[in-house]
């Protein structure tokens, strides 16, 4: 996101070049191991192609607007709002929860924090503002991952994470194809500039290399949320870079790490 902020990248760019990227790494791998079978692995990674295609635009954009280093400090409400929201999903993990007195009492306090910094951003114009421009985004975290959740659990083990890679990401390509030629143009030659096709391969190799390296964090740590922890330090990395490329942040800075220690505080109390 910082390299998409300082090479000032077109959202629409971003967005097609990582999906380009995924499709490149994730079919020499499924021509081995082969497609999915299951019709509903299909259809929920569909809809949450349709999701993510309009979550990507939207906050490619907002990261010109408002600057990633705010964005990160925000975007964590999106893991607590999926916290909350899988209470609903899965009732009997909140019976799980009520059983052990002490993590359930942890968590309360930790959402009492959140709202305490969320009132903050609040009333910070800056944070606001921003806040205003992702909720989307925050929304679709919570409807996209449960959708993510449902297409690879109805796949096997071996053929669900490249195959959901993938997948999803030649539907996105194509929902992006109609998308532009129908609605947006200049967003489509966007994407073929010369400017578009150097930010998208820098912005698409990152995340794409991100993507497969964290997966490959999961598999090898004793405890996720190990994972989730270094991967937040992305809000600490991109607070020191920021200021380097010339960008003021003007944001509430301590309600947004307040905002992003809530959600790392939940990863270890979550229950396994």
């Amino acid at each position: 996101m910082y390299m998409h902020q300082r090479l000032k990248g077109s959202n629409a760019a971003s967005a097609v070049w990582i999906k380009l990227i995924a499709v490149t790494v994730a079919f020499p791998v499924l021509l081995r191991t082969g497609l999915p079978q299951e019709p509903m692995f299909y259809i929920f990674t569909g809809l949450a192609a349709m999701v993510w295609c309009v979550n990507d635009l939207i906050y490619f954009r907002a990261v010109n607007e408002h600057g990633a280093a705010l964005l990160a400090r925000l975007s964590p409400l999106g893991l607590i709002a999926i916290f909350i929201a899988w209470f609903f999903i899965r009732p009997e993990l909140l019976h799980q929860y009520l059983q052990d007195g002490p993590r359930f009492a942890a968590v309360c306090a930790v959402l009492l924090f959140c709202v305490g910094c969320a009132v903050a951003v609040r009333r910070c114009p800056f944070s606001w503002q921003a806040l205003k421009s992702i909720w989307f985004v925050i929304v679709a975290s919570v409807i996209g991952t449960f959708l993510v959740k449902e297409a690879v659990d109805a796949a096997p083990v071996a053929k669900g994470v490249f195959g959901y890679v993938g997948i999803e990401a030649a539907l996105m390509l194509l929902f992006y194809g109609a998308w532009f030629s129908l609605r947006d143009k200049a967003g489509g030659r966007a994407v073929f500039s010369r400017h578009g096709v150097k930010t998208g391969l820098v912005v698409g190799g990152f995340l794409v290399a991100a993507i497969i390296l964290r997966t490959a964090a999961q598999q090898k740590v004793d405890h996720p949320a190990y994972v989730t922890m270094i991967s937040m330090l992305d809000v600490v990395w991109l607070m020191v870079l920021t200021p380097l490329s010339g960008w003021k942040d003007r944001s509430n800075k301590w309600a947004g790490l307040g905002i992003a220690a809530s959600a790392l505080a939940l990863a270890f109390l979550k229950v396994r």
